[in-house]
């Protein structure tokens, strides 16, 4: 059930668990008006709803409590309050639960309406299963490295506008560029049971907002956001390049979005700049060595430039200004391009190592134009160094 007023109310999580080591769910959503309870199947882990209205659909989250207690909350084992639910996974010998005890809103008013929240305190609930799943050492191990995974100040989201795309997204909440998703694993159980909204889509990096005018007169809000890509993540010497995904090692996209204040009802004006960093679209890597000061750069010698064209093919699909809100003329429909503008920071002096990525870097630019593939798309290399 749709809220009618729309927001009259912040989304609420409450996790119980009875005497009887049962767990329950219990979701009050923003955009709705009801509270639906998800319980979770003791043997397997599953997670279980009906839609059935007195069963586990309720008017609020006090009838949905006591229904579950039988109005006696002594049948409460424990009781976690949490502001939204970031995933969930059952894996051997628990279901995990991923809650955000603590939000921050890092900004308040977007354009056109819409708040991003970063996640600023989360919680682990372990939930012991009646029948577990035998488990190797290295699954055993990888389920603690997933509990351990820090969270909190990493990560935001943003729950009834799409923020994985350039702002203004036209695309719906419930349809992100999974690119910039990172708990779309842990999000699918919910999905599975028809509730996708009762876990939000989550992105890592950064998100911050200022205000700004001169003397004491309120002229506009900057925001800054940076969504970290998930194609290619990982630690400084491993994740470089590109792979088999077409992405570049550990590449974030920065937007910065500036916008004047207006009373409701009035239109918004706006300005959106866009960059990212990553490192050169090319197969290349560093290796450490103890006798050298710097690590040793390398360009593969097979088919280095694979793959390429299919990282700025995504740029120039994701850039493209008839794929976004914005105004486009009929003239400019048949023959518009994407400029993509390539700041290259390397050092490029003489007898500096990273002046053979600098030499591969132009060849590789000169063999992606030769092929063809990018008609609609222009780019321009420059050179800082």
């Amino acid at each position: 059930m749709e809220s009618p007023v729309g927001g009259s109310r912040d989304t609420s999580v409450v996790v119980a668990t009875l005497e009887t080591g049962e767990v329950y769910i219990i979701v009050s959503l923003s955009s709705k008006s009801d509270t639906q309870v998800i319980y979770v199947d003791p043997t397997t882990g599953a997670l279980r709803y009906h839609r059935k209205l007195g069963f586990d659909v309720f008017r609020s989250q006090k009838e949905a409590l006591d229904y579950i207690t039988n109005g006696s909350r002594w049948l409460c084992k424990s009781t976690t309050y949490a502001r939204v639910i970031l995933g969930y996974a059952a894996l051997g010998s628990f279901g995990l639960l991923l809650v955000a005890t603590k939000l921050t809103a890092s900004i308040p008013y977007l354009p056109g309406g819409g708040c991003v929240y970063t996640v600023t305190e989360s919680q682990w609930i372990k939930i012991p299963l009646q029948n577990p799943q035998p488990q190797g050492k290295g699954e055993v191990k990888n389920v603690q490295e997933l509990a351990e995974i820090d969270i909190d100040g990493k990560h935001y989201f943003c729950d009834t506008r799409d923020i994985t795309r350039p702002f203004p997204s036209r695309m719906p909440l419930q349809n992100p560029d999974d690119e910039f998703v990172w708990n779309g694993w842990l999000s699918m159980p919910f999905k599975n049971i028809g509730l996708p909204q009762h876990c939000v889509i989550l992105l890592q990096g950064f998100a911050e907002c200022r205000s700004f005018g001169s003397s004491g007169q309120l002229e506009g809000i900057v925001a800054l956001t940076a969504r970290r890509s998930r194609l290619h993540p990982g630690t400084r010497y491993l994740a470089r390049g590109i792979n088999s995904c077409f992405s570049t090692g550990n590449e974030v996209e920065c937007e910065q979005l500036v916008w004047v204040p207006k009373r409701t009802g009035q239109s918004v004006p706006f300005n959106t700049y866009i960059w990212r960093r990553g490192t050169i679209p090319i197969w290349w890597g560093a290796e450490l060595k103890i006798t050298a000061a710097e690590a040793e750069i390398y360009v593969s010698d097979q088919d280095p430039y694979k793959g390429s064209a299919q990282y700025y093919q995504r740029l120039s699909k994701r850039y493209d200004a008839r794929n976004l809100d914005v105004p486009v003329g009929e003239s400019q429909k048949n023959k518009a391009f994407v400029p993509i503008l390539c700041i290259n920071l390397l050092r490029n002096g003489e007898g500096k190592s990273e002046s053979l990525l600098v030499q591969h870097f132009e060849e590789s630019l000169n063999y992606i134009k030769s092929t063809g593939k990018l008609p609609h798309t222009r780019i321009v290399l420059i050179n800082y160094d």
